[in-house]
């Protein structure tokens, strides 16, 4: 899930913007700074290992946790670093999080290969929030995060009954390896098999969560002569990489759903009838700051995972949606 060069971030709330714009691969000690002590050590370390900064869900989810960050700059120095999406880099990024002794360790993986890293944490005495992308262990201290096997049924019974049972849905995959791939693929299949199945379902190819890439993916595919109805995409980049290259196509009438719900120009598609439908998957960097500054207080977590709802929004809700999310981004369309 990353923005194309070409593709600009036009609006959102000033100061989250400025707070989610930080450069990949940098430090980002803006709150140790504010809070003045980090360099003496007087206070407690905090650090977050995100998966990547470049997607608008994970710029949201940025501007989010430092926001939150922010509020308890008088309790912990914060620093994060932005993997790119290179599980590689990331093992080598929590590694160096490491040898500065830190009290919380969040991590977003990139995926699953981080699972040793993070036990290590946990071996040491550091207590491990996942965020968003599961690990393959126990060995953490909570999880927080949306429950994307249950989006991925909400998604299969919104198309399902929208569908009247009939027709068939391509579905362009997310980042192979990466658990919310897995988990909004699976419960959209075990509902279609469960409640719809006259739906045939084309399981497509894994296009990274990045706009460019599904619209590639689609491009290819309306070649192989394919005929389909309609697009469950597991995410919005994806969603409007599909809309794009059927509109450059002179296509219509496709009926195509996202996730995220985090693009003021996902409304825009919405209410224009380019989308069906998105489903809200909420960042989760805000709680995991509140959880981390109540470890600190000693305080630990009475739940060791914490499910986000999810919200299905439409051409019916997209205002009411806009009103209620206002930090939402806007990005130029390609």
């Amino acid at each position: 899930m990353r923005f194309s060069k070409s593709m600009g971030l036009v609006a959102c709330l000033a100061g989250m913007l400025i707070a989610g714009c930080s450069g990949g691969g940098s430090t980002d000690e803006g709150t140790a700074a504010k809070g003045g002590a980090a360099a003496g050590g007087a206070k407690p370390l905090v650090v977050f290992a995100q998966a990547n900064s470049q997607d608008p869900w994970r710029q949201v989810f940025d501007a989010n946790i430092k926001a939150e960050a922010d509020k308890h700059a008088s309790e912990f120095s914060y620093e994060q670093q932005d993997a790119q999406d290179d599980p590689n880099k990331q093992i080598d990024e929590i590694e160096t999080f490491l040898v500065k002794n830190p009290k919380v360790l969040l991590v977003s993986a990139a995926d699953t290969s981080v699972t040793q890293v993070c036990e290590k944490a946990f071996d040491k005495g550091i207590s491990v929030i996942v965020l968003d992308r599961d690990i393959e262990s126990e060995k953490f201290t909570c999880y927080v995060g949306g429950d994307n096997t249950e989006i991925g049924r909400q998604v299969g019974e919104y198309m399902g009954k929208t569908m009247g049972g009939k027709g068939t849905i391509l579905m362009v995959q997310g980042k192979a390896g990466a658990k919310p791939t897995e988990h909004r693929r699976d419960g959209f299949l075990e509902v279609m098999k469960a409640k719809f199945p006259g739906i045939n379902i084309i399981v497509g190819d894994n296009a990274d969560y990045q706009r460019q890439k599904a619209r590639a993916y689609m491009e290819t595919f309306l070649q192989s002569g394919k005929t389909f109805d309609a697009v469950y995409a597991h995410n919005d980049e994806m969603a409007i990489g599909a809309y794009l290259a059927l509109e450059a196509k002179g296509i219509k009438g496709k009926m195509i759903v996202g996730v995220d719900g985090c693009q003021a120009e996902v409304l825009d598609y919405i209410r224009e009838g380019k989308m069906a439908a998105t489903f809200k998957y909420p960042t989760p960097g805000e709680k995991g700051i509140e959880i981390a500054a109540e470890i600190l207080k000693g305080n630990a977590p009475k739940d060791k995972k914490i499910i986000l709802p999810t919200t299905l929004v439409t051409k019916e809700t997209a205002d009411k949606y806009l009103a209620d999310n206002p930090n939402l981004f806007r990005v130029e369309a390609k």
